[in-house]
């Protein structure tokens, strides 16, 4: 393809080559972040799974503590019995108070462990409900984080389209771009971050600096493209300045 020679062209060229690497490098930033929110989205999922998980082993926890002191209440009434058996053998008074003072002492265990036994029922009665509540929450929030998930990649998939026109956009108007000026562009824009600014009356919007009214005159009326002495960003003129009739193009927010 021919390149275009034509001032204007060309600086309408770099305005549009840059607004392209502008919106690109946006989506690509874009795209970035969408791995990233997907990896959020699937933490959170295992972590409420973990939550739940720990929940219940908790209380499969607690069920074999409660069966272990159902084994001792059974192990205390075993000895219960044998303590009782002894009273036939039984000769003096200090005998008798000894044994029925172990009785009574057996019998306070058997107490601590039926209470205790009873405690741990109910504890695991309320964490079946939470259980039971936080399954049903889970089966939820997986419907909603699917869902969610489903969406990133589409958006993905949607930003993917489009960069790959935009690439080829930019692409196509390189190749418009005289090589003397695409060198000078892909100079500046390393440095000051975006290459090509507009002014607003005598003032360079890339570095906010004033310009003299001979050079503002020069890239109004003239035939060359010119840069701006202070940031080196080339100027261009926008359009509501070149043509009242037409709606003003707004100026890229650059680094100074």
């Amino acid at each position: 393809e021919a390149i275009v020679t034509d001032m204007k062209l060309q600086l309408q060229s770099l305005r549009d080559f840059q607004d392209l690497e502008r919106e690109i490098a946006g989506l690509e930033a874009e795209a970035e972040e969408i791995p990233k929110a997907l990896q959020m989205i699937e933490a959170e999922r295992e972590a409420a799974r973990a939550k739940q998980a720990g929940l219940e082993e908790r209380r499969e926890d607690l069920d074999r503590e409660r069966v272990r002191r159902e084994a001792d209440i059974e192990s205390e009434r075993e000895r219960m019995r044998k303590t009782q058996a002894k009273q036939i053998e039984i000769k003096t008074n200090k005998e008798y108070t000894a044994l029925l003072q172990e009785i009574e002492g057996i019998k306070s265990a058997i107490d601590r462990l039926e209470t205790e036994i009873l405690e741990m029922m109910e504890s695991s009665e309320e964490m079946a409900e939470d259980i039971r509540r936080g399954a049903d929450r889970i089966r939820q929030e997986e419907i909603e984080a699917r869902s969610r998930q489903e969406g990133k990649k589409e958006g993905l998939r949607r930003i993917e389209d489009r960069l790959s026109k935009l690439r080829g956009d930019h692409q196509r108007i390189e190749r418009d771009i005289d090589p003397d000026w695409l060198s000078e562009y892909q100079r500046i824009k390393p440095v000051r971050g975006w290459a090509v600014a507009a002014l607003n009356g005598n003032i360079c919007t890339g570095c906010h600096q004033s310009l003299i009214l001979q050079l503002v005159h020069e890239i109004k009326h003239g035939d060359a493209i010119k840069t701006c002495p202070n940031c080196s960003r080339i100027l261009y003129i926008p359009e509501a300045e070149e043509s009242p009739a037409e709606s003003p193009r707004p100026a890229e927010p650059t680094k100074a």
